[in-house]
């Protein structure tokens, strides 16, 4: 008797599973684009609070399409709390105005020449505060102070206006923090009069790194307080002084 063998049905191939679709980025508004390509820019430091007491500085390195990145955090014992999900506070001032803003960590990367960095969410906003009413001069280093409390420090100032000053100084000295009332100033402007200050810091920021990326100077920005009318008129002087020069260079 014939065997009858039944012919095998071709098996069409399962159908290839299409990739899910990317979430849709929301682009970051064109406002905090702009803030944070200007700080990138300047090089300046940002204060970074990732819970704890402490505060931590580090700068913007990047711009990315769903976040922008910066550099890992001096001190970088730091680097332990900026886990992925974890909000931040960083604050910053550039030419005078201050910006403060809540963000979040994304991830820690590999970024230029791959170097590690820190990926963090665009903000939904970034508002700047001016912080003096009257813009400072920079100085041609002819401008210096001195105190002797919380610490001892001479120092030069970088730059002045009637409303208050910003100097200089080796980190390894000590940080001042801001809101720390620092009185009996000696402050000297050129060949004018030394004159007795004392003022509020109102920032601090890494000036310049050393090796392992921490600190070597700090700036500190001081607001005046108690200023009377013979230390203002000094100040007045001074940069009256600096402006006429400035023109004829």
């Amino acid at each position: 008797m014939p065997v009858l063998f039944r012919k095998k049905k071709k098996t069409e191939p399962p159908p290839a599973e299409r990739p899910a679709p990317e979430p849709e980025v929301q682009p970051a508004d064109p406002q905090v684009l702009g803030t944070l390509e200007r700080l990138k820019k300047a090089g300046v430091q940002l204060l970074v609070h990732a819970g704890g007491p402490d505060a931590y500085t580090t700068e913007v390195v990047g711009l990315g399409r769903d976040g922008f990145f910066v550099d890992t955090l001096s001190p970088p014992d730091g680097d332990r709390r900026m886990v992925p999900g974890r909000p931040v506070r960083v604050e910053t001032l550039l030419q005078g105005i201050s910006y403060a803003f809540e963000t979040q960590v994304l991830a820690k990367v590999q970024f230029v020449d791959e170097l590690p960095a820190f990926k963090l969410a665009y903000p939904d906003e970034l508002p700047g505060e001016r912080r003096r009413k009257s813009p400072r001069i920079d100085t041609a280093g002819d401008a210096s102070l001195s105190f002797l409390h919380p610490f001892r420090l001479d120092a030069l100032v970088v730059n002045v206006s009637e409303g208050g000053l910003a100097f200089e100084y080796e980190a390894a000295i000590g940080r001042l923090r801001p809101g720390t009332v620092v009185r009996e100033i000696l402050l000297e402007l050129g060949r004018l009069p030394v004159i007795t200050v004392q003022g509020r810091v109102v920032g601090n920021v890494v000036a310049e790194l050393g090796g392992i990326s921490l600190p070597r100077r700090y700036r500190a920005s001081l607001a005046f307080e108690g200023m009377d009318e013979p230390g203002l008129s000094v100040i007045r002087s001074y940069i009256a002084e600096r402006k006429v020069l400035d023109a004829t260079v």
